[in-house]
């Protein structure tokens, strides 16, 4: 789950057009926590339409602490 700590800065990453939402979405996990994590351990869970956006999930082991 991405949690937003900081209310004045959105939270979202951005496609382009050499990417797809899994890259993307690991790229911005790095940045954020300094996790590096292998895409095959992302698991799609769906895309919310309202926001059209791909969720996924992660689950980290015990010594990886964002």
């Amino acid at each position: 789950m991405s949690v937003r700590t900081d209310q004045r800065k959105e939270m979202y990453a951005v496609e382009t057009k050499n990417s797809n939402s899994l890259v993307v979405t690991l790229k911005e996990l790095r940045k954020e926590t300094a996790l590096k994590i292998h895409s095959s351990r992302a698991k799609w869970i769906g895309n919310d339409p309202k926001f059209d956006c791909d969720i996924y999930a992660i689950e980290l082991n015990i010594e990886e602490n964002p």
